[in-house]
């Protein structure tokens, strides 16, 4: 065997391998995943062997019959990633090419806005533009604005972003943040909710480890107060879902709000003024489409009436 040329070097491990890997780790057993790839169980098992050689250290711990993925291995997945969807977008246009379609839009965006308006934009975009292929991808909001930069996806829609210097954002809409509560709470007697209401009661919200969070955080800090949710989720539309189960209250954005509205909950103003500002991303190396610019067109414009309808609402159940 010829030694390899001075300098070079040699890949320690290829997509297939990290496939296989992902799989155990999603499965959790070798039978799982070598059904899940067609594959028999002892390719898997020495495949994952391997690996492990290579690298120099054990990706699983055998728990109870279960394989648990290591740290090691979580973080190397991790990284592997963007491998994954860029294999998955070239699949996919290769795919649209065979079938004739006719344009595609990517689109991304965090867990609120996939919940509240992008379902309507999406059907409505679609019956009107039959033969674009449209994919939709939820994503924590560092990811989502990551997938747009890797040109994995042609826009993004995000609440609260952050400046990237290779992203361009182009602003939307303002969302007012809402305190969501029981109709029977005390809370729902006030016309306007400040933190000093808030203190002592059971919160439900947005984590002090993301944006948003520390946004309300620091209105919270600006009163005097604490923000301490006693439940935390990573998107909006998660607390307002587990306030419309039962569990406290929580401020959110008020489309969020939305969403779970229904008898026995009410939205209240917050004070003070608190807003998050919703926007579509784009990269900045790259020519936005003409489909693209189009389905950003009918974002926007579904998010404007939505707003209207949620302020006209609540203008109504104020006086």
């Amino acid at each position: 065997m010829s030694a390899s040329p001075r300098g070079s070097v040699r890949p320690m491990l290829n997509l297939r391998q990290l496939e296989i890997l992902r799989a155990v780790v999603q499965y959790r057993t070798t039978v799982g995943a070598a059904e899940r790839l067609g594959m028999s169980q002892p390719s898997v098992s020495n495949t994952i062997r391997h690996i492990e050689t290579v690298l120099g250290f054990p990706l699983f711990e055998r728990v109870s019959n279960r394989l648990v993925p290591t740290e090691e291995a979580l973080i190397l997945l991790e990284e592997a990633e963007p491998l994954f969807l860029l294999r998955d977008a070239v699949n996919q246009r290769a795919a649209d090419l065979r079938r004739g379609r006719i344009g595609r839009i990517r689109i991304a965006s965090t867990a609120e806005l996939s919940e509240a308006v992008l379902p309507r934009v999406i059907a409505d975009y679609a019956g009107q533009y039959p033969k674009v292929q449209i994919s939709l991808e939820t994503r924590p909001l560092d990811s989502v604005l990551q997938v747009v930069e890797n040109g994995l996806a042609d826009v993004a829609f995000v609440i609260a972003a952050y400046e990237r210097q290779a992203l361009d954002y182009e602003a939307l809409a303002e969302l007012r943040a809402v305190c969501l509560c029981p109709a029977d709470d005390p809370l729902a007697r006030l016309e306007v909710v400040t933190p000093r209401d808030l203190i002592g009661r059971q919160m439900v919200g947005p984590q002090v480890s993301n944006r948003i969070g520390l946004m309300i955080a620091d209105s919270f800090r600006a009163s005097g107060h604490v923000y301490s949710p006693a439940v935390e989720t990573r998107f909006m539309n998660a607390a307002a879902r587990i306030v419309r189960e039962g569990c406290g209250v929580t401020l959110i954005d008020e489309l969020s709000a939305q969403t779970v509205l229904r008898p026995g909950l009410v939205v209240r103003a917050y004070a003070p003024a608190l807003s998050f500002e919703l926007s579509a991303a784009t990269s900045r190396t790259k020519t936005t489409s003409r489909q693209t610019r189009r389905l950003i067109t009918a974002f926007a414009d579904r998010v404007q009436a939505q707003i209207a309808e949620v302020r006209a609402e609540a203008e109504r159940d104020a006086s």
